[in-house]
């Protein structure tokens, strides 16, 4: 068997564990534990860093389809969750990201769509690695915005239930959420400007649908964070800009990635 499946099916059986055991402890009356939560997330961090680095890096250059992509997001994102988890209450983000790196590797490891490798440019593997961090991190802050939306929800009605009683104070939860998307917003600027700085043409067609949708999502962003500091913007507009922003960016790369590999073959 492929190393690559190996270590990707390793990863898989970990974050699924890693998955019960935050639903088990949210089921509790306690907050979990930290480090219950951590360890086994961690270790599937790991094996599943090993599986892409195995698919993605090949001798005919970097396999950037779809499925690698968007599993290497949902690494990345999980790998955020837990780093920052040490700082900040976001072990609570764990119970969604873990499925969807979990689901990412049998993706990755099993769908072919047919994307061809190609070697790639001097400089454009910055502008891959401060794109694929960037969505990452706006992931983060859209798990972030859904679960303040059901605060803010449960809060409007007169009563705090289930889970959501172990959760951090609803101010917590908004600057935590706007620190993600402060980052985020920062890598996706260098994202773009590294683009515009080693991408020959972003305006060409395969790339124009990508690069104008991104700039929305930018704006979208700027928009959310203009408005935080200048007049306090919170609750439910915040959320509402932060998925409205994260809706964009994610049809800017995965849907005209969708379009060029299965419909057009490119």
């Amino acid at each position: 068997m492929d190393f690559s499946v190996i270590s990707g099916l390793l990863a898989f059986v970990l974050y699924v564990v890693a998955c019960l055991i935050v639903i088990r402890q949210l089921r509790g009356e306690n907050a979990p534990s930290r480090r219950s939560i951590l360890i086994p997330g961690l270790l599937a961090v790991i094996a599943h860093a090993i599986s892409l680095w195995e698919v993605i890096i090949t001798p005919q250059g970097l396999h950037l389809g779809l499925f690698p992509v968007a599993s290497t997001v949902a690494m990345t994102g999980t790998a955020l969750v837990l780093i920052s988890s040490l700082y900040r209450p976001f072990e609570w983000i764990s119970a969604m990201v873990y499925p969807f790196a979990a689901v990412s590797i049998p993706a990755m490891l099993w769908i072919n769509t047919g994307y061809v490798t190609q070697p790639m440019a001097h400089g454009l593997g910055q502008h891959v690695f401060f794109s694929i961090v960037a969505y990452a991190v706006l992931t983060v802050a859209a798990g972030q915005a859904v679960l303040l939306s059901i605060q803010d929800r449960q809060l409007r009605n007169g009563h705090i239930r289930g889970v959501m009683r172990l959760f951090p104070p609803m101010q917590v939860m908004e600057s935590m959420l706007f620190e993600v998307i402060w980052l985020g917003e920062i890598l996706l600027t260098i994202a773009i400007a590294t683009g515009f700085f080693y991408v020959d043409n972003l305006f060409a067609q395969h790339l124009v649908h990508k690069t104008v949708l991104t700039l929305i999502a930018w704006v979208v962003f700027a928009i959310l964070l203009g408005g935080r500091y200048l007049r306090g913007w919170r609750g439910r507009t915040a959320t509402r800009f932060t998925l409205s922003g994260f809706a964009v960016l994610l049809v800017a790369f995965f849907g005209s990635q969708l379009v060029l590999e299965f419909i057009l073959k490119r």
